[in-house]
């Protein structure tokens, strides 16, 4: 009697291939998956009146506030940050890694700009750095 002609192990020997084939098909298959995105970095954001960091600078132009505006790669609007002036830094957390331009200004208790609009120069954000990003507001820059 050989095996070769006997029909249940034919059937098994199909079986027994047909399962391997599929076993290994499954171990070639692999899914794609998204990169997660990059981490957030921050920018600190210091500002000086007239070279000083000096808290009577900001009151003796009447300003309360630093206001500041930031723009990503492409120049979509990023986000808007108000800090007491007399703080001199403060830190803009959550931004997605990119180059980043802007303007600042000074402001009075009302919410009225006290210097004109400084042009902030284009920094980099990159993932879970910080950033840091220095802005002056000359005496000529008050109203």
């Amino acid at each position: 009697m050989t095996s070769s002609r006997n029909p249940r192990w034919a059937l098994l020997a199909t079986a027994a291939v047909s399962a391997t084939l599929a076993v290994q098909g499954l171990g070639c298959a692999s899914a794609t998956y998204p990169s997660p995105p990059p981490p957030p970095g921050s920018a600190v954001m210091q500002w000086s009146v007239a070279e000083t960091t000096d808290p009577g600078a900001c009151q003796a132009h009447g300003a309360t506030t630093f206001h500041v505006t930031l723009y990503d790669g492409v120049g979509a609007f990023a986000g808007e940050w108000v800090q007491d002036c007399s703080a001199f830094a403060t830190t803009v957390e959550g931004l997605d890694p990119d180059d980043y331009t802007g303007h600042a200004e000074l402001n009075d208790s009302a919410g009225n700009a006290k210097t004109t609009s400084v042009s902030i120069r284009q920094f980099t954000v990159v993932g879970n750095l910080t950033t840091t990003v220095t802005i002056d507001f000359p005496e000529d820059s008050f109203y």
